[in-house]
């Protein structure tokens, strides 16, 4: 049986969700779609849209419903199509972020944009010598990453960043291996040699 809760008892949490990722830190919000969640998903599921929620990581987000035999109903929710540098930061955080977890660190995982530089050193182009052009790259898909909601900046810190748990969402543990195998693949292709090593 549908929830008939009105939508102005969760109109903040819904907003938040179809304007991306929800976090735990949006108490209110956060408080609203645990109070409703079942009138979210009912309020959500006309446009196709699932809802998400994962307590115990503090995020909850929106996926649309794939139909193959219908291609005529619109796509509200984007595709995030990532450049190579954002695809390759995004599974080296990932990375950092199981290594992190298994070595039982309380809190959060934040790394500085220096920290991010670092790791993508091994993944440069070879024959591009610019090193400002470089780092430049790195801090535009810091920003793209900060956008989509896989980065956080830290309050007080001008060039520190959270490492959100969505990522574990985005990049499950179960495809990661394949992904990374596969950029390795592509930076073998571009550059010769052997297996990038990582920072």
């Amino acid at each position: 049986m549908a929830d008939t809760t009105a939508p102005a008892a969760f109109g903040a949490a819904a907003v938040h969700l179809l304007r991306g990722i929800l976090y735990a830190d949006r108490a209110d919000a956060w408080e609203q779609l645990l109070r409703h969640r079942r009138a979210l998903e009912d309020y959500f599921a006309p446009l196709r849209l699932q809802l998400f929620v994962d307590e115990p990581e503090g995020y909850a987000y929106l996926r649309q419903s794939e139909l193959e035999d219908d291609d005529s109903f619109p796509r509200l929710m984007s595709r995030r199509n990532l450049s190579y540098y954002q695809t390759v930061l995004l599974v080296l955080l990932r990375k950092r972020l199981i290594a992190f977890e298994n070595a039982g660190d309380p809190g959060s995982l934040s790394l500085s944009e220096g920290d991010m530089v670092e790791m993508m050193r091994v993944y440069w182009d070879e024959l591009d010598t610019n090193e400002r052009k470089r780092e430049e790259a790195v801090g535009t898909a810091i920003k793209k990453l900060v956008k989509y909601g896989f980065l956080g900046k830290l309050r007080g810190e001008s060039s520190r960043y959270e490492v959100r748990r969505i990522v574990k969402a985005y990049l499950p543990i179960t495809e990661l291996q394949t992904i990374y195998d596969t950029l390795q693949d592509h930076h073998r292709r571009r550059h010769g040699g052997g297996q990038a090593e990582e920072e």
